[in-house]
């Protein structure tokens, strides 16, 4: 190749990469406004937009607040399941006061079987290992209602009312 087209191919390419960013951004876009409005995010060729892309959390959004608190309050403004790393995140950026036995390499870890234990308030999305509200799914509710939890179940055969 001689070196009369270097210059020419090096401006394509810097043209290339700035259409491609923007491309990204555009896709990137559509997916934030996608699940804003409660949809599937339709481009996964992209990096989902950071936290405090999509939710500006205040350093104290979670002080002095409980998990379960403050994991359903970063749900509801995210509106949809996230997994239990970016709940996790969220609630180091908001400023949550974990446990004091809950060391530091253990937190996502915990985060997870605090998720999981709590399945009154949390639902577990097996497709995408993440974690929502019973609120998100409302045809999941009613299979919960229909089958009962167990807590419903204790308060029923306590007031007489045992179904089994």
């Amino acid at each position: 190749m001689t070196d009369e087209y270097k210059p020419a191919i090096a401006k394509l390419y810097e043209d290339l990469e700035k259409a491609s960013a923007k491309v990204a951004d555009i896709k990137k876009t559509i997916n934030m406004l996608s699940a804003l409005s409660g949809e599937s995010e339709p481009f996964n060729d992209v990096e989902p937009t950071a936290i405090s892309g999509k939710i500006s959390l205040r350093a104290d959004q979670f002080f002095g607040k409980s998990f379960a608190s403050s994991a359903k309050e970063y749900l509801r403004m995210k509106g949809q399941a996230a997994t239990a790393e970016e709940i996790l995140k969220a609630l180091e950026d908001g400023g949550f006061e974990f446990p004091s036995n809950w060391k530091t390499n253990l937190r996502l870890k915990n985060t997870a079987i605090s998720l999981g234990k709590n399945s009154n308030d949390f639902v577990y999305v097996k497709s995408s290992n993440a974690y929502g509200l019973w609120e998100f799914y409302p045809d999941k509710v009613k299979e919960k209602k229909k089958h009962g939890t167990s807590d419903e179940k204790q308060e029923q055969k306590n007031n007489g009312e045992d179904k089994d």
